[in-house]
């Protein structure tokens, strides 16, 4: 097989997306001891990916020989692997770039007086050169994929590109506060990020509305020794976007330890919500694996039972700590004690002293006994006792008896079977199960999913709205609302706020991560604006994964979804009526966007084939 070849499938596993380019170019930036990293990115890194820094630099040997697959200065034997402190290590990220791009290199070494210039086209040196540069390296990678067009007809949407970019930069830069970073994407100025401590770069990062949201989390092992932040239960989201887990300065992903952080917190948030985390780990590297997945962005721990516990006990006490649950121990404030216990160490069984005559009930004359002196618990006053038992006896006597809450969830269930007067009805309907409506058109019976059937029904509104370029109709807010978002999250909503305007939203930018609500959709009744458009921004990042729909199609199908009836809402006659009306002049009927089956349809023959003898 041609070496050519051979590079084109290696770069396959390793370079999916610009995004791949980003992250082996910056991580080989902070090996070499840079403190300083630019990126500037030009259309999502299709046409340019440019990576600059200030670190060691490579010789006139190197500058030629990185190209080279498998040719590393980081490990030197195999066991080298299982003591790895650099991000990068098998040789393998710039032969794969060189092998689908056209790539500059500039290089220079601190006391050399010239550079090195490299020109790489498809896995060939096309010019090797002195040139004059700054110390510290430069990489200049164009036309991505130029010879794989299969590969570059793969790629998203410049917004979904660079989206990848920015999650990639992210994690490098929130793993490296000790390194300033710049981001530059077509000429415009996305982060400027000076050296600093971990919870300024978060500030930096995520906008000064995560300061008061984030509880330190410290904890030392002789396993591990964790530091970071979690967010206040009163923070969480319905997304997942700002989790964050690092082992020696390598950003991972380990559903195992979420699940720790999730069940650690679980009590506090609601079951469909997420808290943040950003979480350090340090471990020794001979205790770990990173080399188990082609990005290496999964790691296996050695002893990760042992650490899922000291994680789940940290955060329960960074949340004791500050006063957030009721069954923790406030006293305790002290770090937990993971410590092992010493071979030497002689294990003593642990004695429990008491009073062997002590009653509680014993008292003479009136007088506490000398016996309760050494156990005050035993003497609350009696007001205390007294109080408790007025506060029970005010709840019980305002509490409704389980027979009045039956009678009115009755009532509510036959709201919508109850027959409007003595007036013959053309249309029979119903509710049943509080989820489906039964509809009698003479000989023809309809049983319609209401959740289905109104996200059909909003969908195509809202893409007749988008098409026509029709503005909805806006409910001003009494006061602008300001809603903040993940970076991520923000490029997405700059992107779309020409179809939001369509829709009913009127809100503009205000910073890098925060929009300005003024308006939201007229004909939806009034809701957390900040909960609705993060419900909405996940679904409709759902969408992009699994499905190849255009922007404004994915989008009409994120607001049906996010602004539906559910299943379990109780409906008048009037407003089945009008459901069924507005569902059969819609231009497919039968299935929700979401390819849920609005209908099924019975004639009269079907229903005599359904009571039919079997004889």
């Amino acid at each position: 097989m041609p070496e050519s070849v051979a590079n084109q499938i290696a770069a396959g596993e390793v370079i999916q997306r610009p995004a791949s380019v980003v992250k082996e170019l910056v991580e080989n930036a902070l090996d070499a001891g840079a403190t300083h990293v630019d990126v500037i990115l030009k259309d999502a890194g299709r046409t340019l990916i440019q990576v600059s820094d200030n670190g060691s630099g490579m010789g006139k040997e190197d500058a030629l020989r990185c190209f080279e697959r498998h040719a590393t200065s980081k490990i030197s034997s195999a066991d080298d692997l299982f003591q790895l402190h650099t991000k990068g290590f098998r040789g393998e990220a710039l032969a794969s770039i060189a092998a689908i791009a056209h790539v500059d290199l500039k290089t220079r070494m601190e006391g050399e007086e010239v550079g090195v210039h490299v020109c790489m086209e498809g896995t060939r040196c096309t010019e090797q050169s002195e040139c004059a540069c700054a110390k510290g390296t430069t990489f200049m990678v164009k036309n991505l994929f130029f010879n794989v067009p299969a590969r570059r007809n793969f790629l998203k949407s410049d917004n979904v590109e660079f989206n990848n970019v920015l999650d990639e930069f992210l994690r490098i830069v929130l793993a490296a506060p000790q390194v300033s970073f710049s981001l530059y994407h077509n000429d415009k100025q996305i982060y400027d990020l000076p050296k600093t401590v971990l919870k300024q770069r978060l500030v930096s990062v995520f906008g000064n509305s995560c300061k008061g949201k984030l509880l330190p989390v410290h904890q030392d092992s002789q396993v591990v020794r964790i530091d970071g932040f979690v967010g206040t239960p009163a923070s969480a989201k319905k997304t997942k976007g700002e989790q964050y887990l690092f082992v020696n300065q390598r950003y991972f992903r380990h559903p195992y330890f979420h699940h720790a952080i999730q069940s650690a917190m679980a009590d506090l948030l609601p079951s469909d919500h997420y808290i943040s985390y950003f979480l350090y780990f340090e471990v020794d590297p001979s205790k770990i694996d990173v080399n188990i997945h082609p990005t290496k962005i999964e790691v296996k721990f050695q002893e990760e039972k042992i650490i899922y516990s000291i994680l789940h006990a940290a955060i329960r006490h960074a949340v004791g700590m500050y006063n957030i649950s009721s069954n923790i121990d406030f006293d305790n404030v002290s770090p937990i004690d993971f410590s092992m216990v010493s071979g030497k160490r002689e294990i003593v069984e642990p004695q429990i002293s008491y009073n062997p005559t002590y009653n509680p009930f014993h008292a003479e004359n009136g007088k506490k006994s000398s016996t309760s002196k050494e156990y005050p618990a035993f003497n609350a006053p009696k007001a205390a006792n007294d109080s408790w038992r007025q506060i029970y006896e005010t709840l019980k006597e305002n509490t409704p008896s389980a027979a009045d809450l039956s009678v009115t969830e009755k009532q509510l269930e036959m709201d919508g079977m109850e027959p409007q007067g003595k007036q013959e009805q053309k249309l029979s309907l119903f509710q049943l199960d509080k989820s489906y409506i039964v509809a009698g058109f003479s000989s023809v019976l309809f049983l319609i999913q209401q959740d289905a059937a109104s996200e059909r029904i909003l969908y195509e509104r809202f893409m007749q709205q988008m098409e026509r370029k029709e503005a909805a109709a806006v409910q001003k807010l009494l006061f602008p609302e300001s809603v903040t978002f993940s970076p991520q999250d923000a490029e997405t909503v700059r992107g779309l706020l020409p179809d939001f305007k369509f829709l009913g939203f009127d809100m503009e930018p205000f910073g890098r991560n925060v929009m300005i609500v003024h308006g939201v959709p007229a004909d939806f009744q009034e809701q957390e604006v900040q909960k609705t458009l993060e419900q909405l921004l996940e679904t409709y990042k759902g969408n992009l994964m699994s499905l190849k729909s255009s922007r404004k199609a994915n989008l009409a199908r994120s607001m049906a979804a996010t602004y539906g009836l559910k299943k379990g809402k109780i409906l008048q006659r009037a407003e089945m009526e009008s459901l069924v009306r507005q569902l059969f002049q819609c231009e497919s009927s039968l299935y929700a966007p979401s390819g849920k089956k609005v209908y099924v349809r019975y004639d009269e023959g079907d229903l005599s084939k359904l009571f039919k003898s079997p004889h």
